[in-house]
């Protein structure tokens, strides 16, 4: 009975120990990294966006995202609906 009880204390600090060692790796890597660069861990894209500039207000978005409309043959990409809706 005194085993039984001795390996699930183990176990427990064990796994409250990982958890807290876990905890201080994330803080430490992510202290060295400039702000807005993606971790480690973050997935990386597989190719550069395009951006395009926004004709009314001249923001420049993102193909990937943006709001698009065709006139006249042309593809043109906006930032927003109300963008758009001005064009």
């Amino acid at each position: 009975m005194r085993l039984i009880l001795y390996v699930i204390v183990g176990v427990v600090i064990l796994t409250l120990l990982r958890s807290v060692l876990e905890a201080v790796g994330k803080a430490f890597s992510s202290a060295g990294s400039p702000p807005g660069a993606p971790s480690a861990g973050a997935p990386r894209s597989q190719a550069p966006q395009s951006l395009k500039k926004d004709p009314v207000c001249g923001t420049f978005v993102s193909t990937a995202t943006a709001i698009q409309k065709s006139k006249g043959g042309e593809t043109y990409y906006f930032c927003s609906a109300e963008c758009r809706d001005k064009f």
